[in-house]
């Protein structure tokens, strides 16, 4: 029961944060749990009751068989070679008897638009959606300690998490990232520099000689890489009115 009520309790404080963020235009996501019930456990459930109900019987054989029925069921489900078995979890810890889901709220009248138990039937921007707010909130709810409002370790890196991924969901995903109070790094390519800009400080790139095995790293600002990219730019201008101008054609500057 204490170990149910941390996580109803590491639910509710994602839930705040999530609350502060967009799922879709004009929606958030908030995540609920509920009790699976199974045949096996509610079948060992009754039997327990029913020892106890009978502990002062004074049928000593019923009694005796009872609790032989009881330690069997127990001993096949903390046996060492069935204890992982999702089936004797289940049974012996609560945990495993919880499901979750995520409702989809509408902000202006708190209304639930849809109920997420899958990603199935989404779209794909849904579907991208989805999955990095989950990842977002699993990673806050590993990374919080027990009484923290928030990560207290928060570091995570994120390879190419985002390379196939529309900018506008992207960028909605790590302000959630950002809400949770997790330090987001991004390894990713290059292409991909534009989101990076808008969650992270600082950059550092990787580069790699293409005529053999040496690579390095470089640390760099926003502005120098700015400066760089202007550069390039002007450079690659000049290099293509110098072959027009060779071809005796004219460029004008637009």
């Amino acid at each position: 029961d204490d170990e149910r009520e941390d996580i109803q309790d590491r639910i509710a404080t994602i839930n705040e944060v999530l609350e502060r963020t967009e799922f879709n235009h004009g929606t958030f996501l908030l995540l609920k749990h509920e009790d699976e019930h199974y045949a096996h456990v509610k079948e060992f459930t009754a039997l327990l009751g029913s020892v106890l109900k009978h502990a002062s019987s004074v049928d000593h054989e019923a009694r005796f068989l009872e609790l032989c029925s009881l330690i069997s069921k127990l001993e096949k489900a903390t046996n060492s070679a069935t204890a992982i078995n999702l089936e004797s979890q289940r049974l012996l810890d609560s945990r495993y008897r919880m499901t979750f889901y995520a409702n989809e709220i509408v902000k202006e009248t708190g209304a639930v638009r849809d109920v997420l138990r899958s990603s199935s039937g989404k779209s794909g921007g849904e579907k991208e959606s989805f999955a990095g707010i989950i990842v977002a909130a699993s990673l806050a709810y590993v990374l919080t300690p027990d009484g923290a409002p928030y990560p207290m370790y928060c570091t995570v890196f994120l390879d190419e998490a985002f390379s196939n991924t529309a900018d506008k969901v992207s960028r909605r995903v790590l302000r959630v990232f950002r809400e949770l109070k997790i330090h987001v790094n991004l390894i990713t390519p290059y292409k991909n520099l534009n989101l990076a800009r808008d969650s992270a400080r600082s950059l550092i790139i990787a580069e790699r000689k293409i005529d053999g095995h040496e690579s390095r790293l470089s640390q760099i600002t926003w502005d120098q890489l700015d400066q760089q990219s202007a550069e390039r730019r002007e450079a690659k201008q000049t290099q293509l009115a110098e072959v027009a101008e060779g071809l005796g054609i004219q460029m004008e500057q637009r």
